[in-house]
């Protein structure tokens, strides 16, 4: 039998054949998407936690347990309401309305035995002299009120004047001074600059211009400013005598020599006593028990999670189709849009921008559950041009729905424009309204140009080719032209306000020429329809769409906090906006403008010096963030209503 041959293995000839290289090409793309995919989940874990703490905190009914105090801590003024969201707070803080709100239902909250007050910043007069009332009406119920400060002036003293007990350290003072102003004038710093502010107020009373034009206040001017400040400080005293249990005169004669230290004032009875702030709590304690058992601690619940706690009283509250809008109409009034920011704090979303006030009003008239809109005003003016459109717009809507006007601490100018198209116009005693009238500044930087060695040359196709050129020196004719200008715009304000008050135009000329009135003198002539603050607006409302005044309504409010996840998605490149409107920058550039023109002026150095939030005492501070939101109206707007001055 044959065996079958076996193959045999190649031999090795000393070749190798070239093979395919292995490349690890996967690995930097499993890189790439790995980073990917961990910067995605990372987003996205972070925006789930957000989302979640923001379900959290607003489904989380903050629990009063008994034997609480209520701390009513002013170390912020109280604002009328909150631009943003909150998202990255703690806590949203109370608006001025859901403070008042908390006093009233604490006064019958068996968990709440009393009030601390720590006054700190100073709160315009109207609103603080509203919620003074609240907490005296919260005394009714038997119980306590303590207040504690280190130091102050006389806002706040009287933030604390509703407490049965004032306490202060030993080494505490206060600026207990008679009332006054300061204002400053520029008139003498302009001719040192060369610089011509030719002015045209209407009409006497309308001294916004003044500090431009003069070296110290007209007759007129002083005159109006010493009547609301003697009104104020008559006020104030009858107050301090009042719930101090003081004779009015000693208050006076001792305010009037002024008082300082924390032994001066205990021995005229301005405060109770000496007492550290951890003193003080252990008083809340022993007061809020009732007894001073060591076990026992304090419970102090803050005015911000009170005011979202749950009320387990039984309320009635009215159907759903029964709403009522509040659009908050807060800071200087300007067109645009709002968005901006102040150096001086403030800014653009403290501002009332024309177009995006139409756009809440619009929402709230197109709103089917709407029945009634108010405007909470606290406004010192603006624009004129932005004043006309917005009226307009309030004239259209209260044919559609009532508009009532409440005014905060201030409604003047501008500020009244917008109120007296509404159908009812309500003032506290204490707001500051009126000025209806409007100013034009014209400033002129020839005499600079000439000091420095500048010369203009021109190129005219017509005399008015150069009208109002801040190059040139003011010519006759160009006043006169302005003159009529501003002349024709402050007849319209005042044909308006004639209209709407049902008045003729000389009754009315007689009431305007810029005077500022308060609440309780404008209501006498004609000005305002009622006296009375929050709670005097929402009974009037209750009572026009026919709900009990014990009825509690639902509320849209307007402008609609700024989402500030949207605000961080913008900051980095993402834009969420919807289709209606971008609420969130201006449109236009002239605030920058203003900035780059200021700080080239200064210098960069010294801008950010002045600017800083130390810089300036807070008073001198709020005088120039008032004068610098009006220049960036004066950027784009030529014709002003604005309050000559602020009291605060």
């Amino acid at each position: 039998m044959s065996e079958i041959p076996q193959s045999q293995p190649p031999q090795y000839t000393g070749y190798i054949p070239p093979q395919p290289r292995k490349t690890r090409w996967w690995i930097p793309v499993v890189i790439i998407f790995g980073v990917l995919a961990v910067f995605v989940i990372g987003i996205i874990a972070f925006f789930a936690a957000v989302v979640g703490s923001i379900n959290s905190s607003s489904n989380k009914v903050v629990e009063v347990k008994p034997n609480s105090v209520l701390m009513l801590n002013l170390s912020r003024p109280m604002s009328e309401y909150n631009a943003h969201s909150g998202l990255f707070q703690k806590q949203s803080p109370a608006t001025f309305l859901e403070i008042l709100n908390a006093v009233k239902r604490a006064k019958t909250d068996d968990n709440i035995k009393g009030i601390y007050i720590k006054p700190g910043t100073a709160s315009g007069f109207a609103k603080a002299t509203e919620l003074l009332g609240v907490l005296e009406d919260f005394k009714q119920s038997g119980k306590f009120i303590y207040a504690f400060m280190e130091s102050g002036e006389r806002a706040n003293y009287y933030a604390a004047l509703s407490a049965d007990s004032i306490f202060m350290p030993r080494e505490g003072y206060l600026q207990l001074n008679a009332a006054g102003t300061s204002v400053m004038f520029y008139k003498g710093l302009f001719e040192k600059l060369g610089v011509d502010a030719h002015v045209e107020q209407f009409e006497e009373y309308k001294s916004f211009g003044e500090p431009y034009s003069r070296k110290s206040f007209s007759a007129p001017a002083k005159d109006e400013l010493r009547t609301l400040i003697a009104q104020r400080a008559d006020i104030f005293n009858q107050a301090v005598s009042k719930l101090r249990k003081m004779d009015l005169d000693i208050v006076t004669s001792a305010i009037n020599r002024g008082i300082y230290t924390s032994d001066s004032l205990k021995a005229n009875g301005f405060i109770d006593g000496f007492s550290t702030e951890t003193e003080v709590r252990e008083k809340l304690r022993v007061r809020s028990y009732g007894s001073d058992d060591k076990a026992n601690k304090l419970r102090l619940v803050s005015i911000d999670n009170y005011s979202e706690s749950s009320d387990k009283k039984q309320v009635t509250i009215a159907d759903v189709k029964n709403q009522i809008a509040i659009i908050y109409a807060s800071g200087t009034i300007r067109t645009g849009k709002r968005g901006g920011n102040s150096p001086f704090g403030g800014g653009g979303d403290a501002d009332i921008a024309s177009e995006s006030f139409i756009s809440d009003l619009k929402k709230a008239r197109e709103n089917e559950f709407v029945k009634a809109i108010i405007l909470r005003i606290d406004s010192p003016g603006g624009s004129a041009l932005a004043s006309d459109i917005m009226w307009e717009e309030i004239q259209k809507t209260r044919k559609i729905k009532p508009v009532y006007a409440s005014m905060s601490d201030v409604a003047a100018s501008g500020g009244y424009y917008m109120a007296m198209a509404c159908d009812t116009i309500i003032a506290h005693p204490q707001t500051i309204t009126g000025s209806v009238g409007v100013i034009g500044i014209l400033p002129t930087f020839a005499g600079t140009l000439d000091k420095i060695g500048i010369t203009v040359d021109t190129i005219s196709t017509g005399h008015s080719s150069h009208f109002m050129s801040p190059y040139l020196a003011h010519n006759e004719q160009d006043l006169k032209l302005f003159h009529t200008l501003m002349e024709g715009t402050y007849r319209r304000f005042v044909s308006k306000a004639a209209e709407s008050r049902h008045k003729s135009y000389e009754d009315m000329r007689a009431l305007a020429k810029g005077k500022v009135w308060s609440g309780n003198d404008a209501q006498k002539v004609g000005l305002v329809d009622v006296l009375g603050g929050w709670q005097t607006t929402l009974s009037l409302v209750k009572r026009r769409l026919g709900i009990a005044d014990s009825t509690k309504v639902m509320v849209q409010i307007y402008p609609k906090p700024q989402d500030d996840i949207k605000e961080l998605l913008k900051a980095i490149g993402i834009n969420m906006d919807d289709d209606e409107s971008d609420e969130s920058s201006s449109d236009d550039n002239s605030e920058e403008r203003l900035q780059a023109i200021l700080r080239q002026t200064m210098g960069a150095a010294a801008w950010s010096a002045f600017t800083h939030p130390t810089a300036m005492p807070e008073s001198i501070r709020k005088q120039f963030a008032n004068g610098y939101s009006l220049l960036n109206v004066s950027m784009k707007e030529h014709t002003l209503m604005a309050l000559p001055y602020s009291l605060e």
